[in-house]
């Protein structure tokens, strides 16, 4: 296995769908067959009981585990604080990440702990992603030191610039500092109603202040069921496979995947992109649903055309 990709999802303000898309995105990769491993780095930990899992039913959480390697101390085997959820994997949070949080902030040179722990979980997972809290503290900018990708969910109500700016810069002193690896995967549009004038009018400020920025195609639309499936401890997906925000979510793990492909795919890269079977993928390029080269018998699918593909899938979720 190739050393996994680790992916932070992270927004300054709160109540943007950070907590819902880790949840949401990490259960679809795994249904396409990744192996993929979530990481709670949030002292509310919200992401730990949307798995149904009590802080208190968890020996060892991201606040345990990161005061330990500010000890200095050994950290216990992976399979000791790993949880295993169904077709994904786990590291708990808890309050104790505050107090490690306060300790980051009295220690020196304290950017890179998150890191360590991590990277050496790279290679047993195709994607690891992480969960943030809403601020741009000692806690985030460990985050984002780990991160090989970032993913900015933003809801588009009034206050939706509030902060991005911010955010972006942050990542960018980070790049030049901290992790030359670190890049942006995309603003991603949540909790959307396109019938509304202000997501028209919250989208076209956000396109034309951040143009030099990737926008995921997906939009995930408004829908009561994903706060519902969070408090059942599931995935939006196991609670209601038809809902438009499931659709949404699957569109956006294929665009993730898509993400990590070459410029130009064969055949076989496309249809494992698209989490589809190499008949449906012939009859995607036959229909013409997505353009192609031909080059003697090979096929040549630019991803800029898979992309547009699955923009106009996802076009239809936040109606």
């Amino acid at each position: 296995m190739e050393s996994g990709k680790i992916i932070v999802v992270a927004n300054q303000k709160g109540g943007v769908a950070k907590t819902s898309t880790v949840r949401n995105l990490s259960y679809a990769l795994a249904e396409m067959g990744k192996k993929v491993l979530v990481v709670d780095f949030d002292p509310q930990y919200n992401l730990t009981t949307s798995f149904g899992v009590l802080p208190t039913q968890a020996p060892y959480n991201t606040g345990t585990l990161i005061t330990n390697l500010l000890l200095d101390e050994s950290l216990p085997d992976t399979n000791e604080f790993i949880q295993k959820i169904g077709s994904v994997d786990l590291i708990p949070s808890s309050r104790s990440l505050t107090v490690a949080e306060a300790n980051l902030l009295m220690t020196p040179d304290s950017n890179d702990y998150l890191a360590a722990l991590l990277n050496p979980l790279r290679l047993s997972y195709d994607y690891i992603i992480v969960d943030t809290n809403p601020s741009l503290g000692s806690l985030t900018i460990n985050a984002l030191t780990a991160a090989d990708e970032v993913i900015i969910p933003i809801d588009p109500e009034l206050f939706a610039l509030t902060g991005l700016q911010a955010l972006v810069d942050t990542i960018k002193k980070i790049k030049r500092k901290l992790n030359p690896s670190i890049e942006i995967g995309g603003i991603l549009f949540t909790k959307c109603n396109k019938r509304t004038n202000l997501y028209r009018r919250t989208y076209g400020q956000v396109t034309k202040a951040f143009q030099s920025l990737p926008i995921f195609n997906c939009q995930i639309p408004y829908t009561v069921k994903v706060g519902d499936a969070n408090s059942y401890g599931m995935s939006v997906m196991e609670l209601e496979q038809a809902n438009p925000a499931s659709l949404a979510y699957l569109e956006l793990a294929k665009e993730v995947l898509a993400n990590a492909y070459p410029d130009v795919m064969d055949i076989g890269q496309m249809c494992e992109a698209l989490g589809v079977s190499t008949k449906t993928g012939y009859k995607l390029l036959k229909d013409g649903k997505i353009e192609y080269l031909k080059i003697g018998r090979a096929y040549r699918i630019p991803k800029a055309h898979i992309l547009r593909y699955l923009k106009i899938t996802c076009s239809t979720f936040a109606e």
